[in-house]
């Protein structure tokens, strides 16, 4: 690992195109969330067929990963990058010209794979070239810049419905991936040297991933990360349906509202990048969780009172809370994986995303009758990340304590 910042100019146009990279998970899911019922009338499906995209697009983001995790650590992290880029790019391009909900449904798991590999990549060269809590800054400035994909997205997505047709949202995506291949040739370097490249990437990948599983300061925050990003799948799967169908707001509303809940990752990560000039990593989550899951509490008995606007207090302070709290885990978690960066990455990513698979199905499958069960969505997982935590706090203390006697 370099260990040391690019030069500023170089290094701000990296991190900007690795944050570019790394929306194209939650431009391809949440532009066309409002579009999901008149994509099921055009298609001549279910509703639940169209929400299965959603699903299946999760499941293509986990699996993606877990393959090119090891080619990156195997071939350096800038080749699978633009090959990534162009998969994406490309089923972006098929998409708005099918009219059949299988194949439909069978482009997304592919443009999900695309999809994914600008995150790993972004994981990796940040792991690659800086540590500790600039690391963490860097992740959080990262995280930040992200935001602007869920912000905008909802809000852009609807417009497009509204003036074009759902087909138009993917066209938008094709516009998004073009330049975003050309920038991945032009700005980002290769920062992963022949000499640190394995030479069988997927059998060293299962040998580093069995290594990374069974050491706790890689594994605890990888499972506080994955546990916590479900929660933010809750909301994205169930939305559509609360604001939409619960609350009736019209598509434009309730992009609007989408943005405004989506803008607390962005204020939360100003104030994450902040305290890390005190605390490190390890303290944000130690004091962050637990306000996270009475946060997520809170939107559970808030959507009992049938109130839009105090259902929506709670749940934007929690998916705020997302963003802090990822930042910090994923820090952790690459920080102990410096020697398996791609594989590290991978096994975080699909952690994450398949734990938002089978969260995003679960809230799916109860139904957005209710705010209750994208409510649930959120509160379950967030119960678990701070149990995990506590026990692992527990266990750390117990340890330090015996080493003294």
């Amino acid at each position: 690992m370099l260990d040391r910042p690019l030069i500023p100019a170089r290094a701000g146009a990296l991190i900007a195109v690795l944050a570019l990279l790394s929306i194209f998970p939650p431009l391809a899911t949440d532009m066309y969330l409002s579009a999901i019922g008149i994509l099921a009338e055009d298609l001549n499906t279910s509703h639940a067929a169209t929400e299965l995209s959603l699903s299946l697009f999760f499941l293509g983001l986990c699996l993606g990963q877990l393959i090119v995790g090891p080619l990156t650590d195997g071939y350096g992290r800038k080749r699978p990058l633009l090959i990534g880029v162009f998969i994406f790019t490309v089923t972006s391009i098929a998409l708005p010209l099918v009219d059949n909900i299988v194949v439909f449904n069978a482009l997304r798991f592919l443009q999900a794979i695309g999809a994914c590999v600008g995150m790993v990549v972004s994981r990796a060269i940040v792991a690659d070239l800086y540590s500790g809590q600039k690391a963490a800054k860097v992740m959080t400035l990262l995280v930040m810049l992200m935001t602007i994909g869920p912000v905008i997205a909802p809000t852009l997505g609807s417009l497009l419905l509204e003036a074009f047709g759902w087909r138009s949202i993917f066209v938008t995506m094709v516009l998004v991936g073009l330049p975003a291949l050309i920038l991945s040739k032009l700005v980002v370097p290769e920062t992963l040297s022949p000499e640190r490249r394995v030479a069988q990437p997927f059998r060293s990948a299962t040998r580093n991933g069995l290594r990374l599983v069974r050491q706790p300061a890689y594994l605890a925050p990888v499972l506080v990360a994955g546990l916590v990003q479900g929660g933010m799948f809750a909301f994205i799967t169930g939305s559509s349906g609360v604001f939409q169908g619960f609350f009736g707001m019209s598509a434009l509303n309730y992009g609007l509202i989408f943005a405004l809940i989506a803008a607390a990752l962005f204020v939360f990560a100003q104030i994450n990048s902040r305290l890390l000039d005190r605390f490190t990593p390890r303290d944000m989550l130690n004091r962050g969780l637990p306000f996270y899951g009475l946060a997520a509490l809170a939107a559970v008995l808030a959507s009992a009172t049938g109130s839009v606007w105090m259902f929506i207090i709670p749940l934007w302070i929690a998916i705020g809370m997302v963003g802090l709290l990822s930042a910090n885990a994923t820090s952790l978690a690459m920080a102990a994986a410096t020697e398996a960066a791609g594989t590290g990455s991978a096994l975080l990513g699909a952690v994450q995303f398949g734990m938002a698979f089978t969260i995003s199905t679960c809230v799916a499958l109860a139904g957005t009758d209710s705010p209750f069960p994208m409510a649930m969505g959120l509160f379950l997982p967030a119960l678990a990340a701070v149990a995990l935590w506590a026990a692992l706090r527990s266990r750390a203390n117990a340890g330090a304590e015996s080493k003294m006697q």
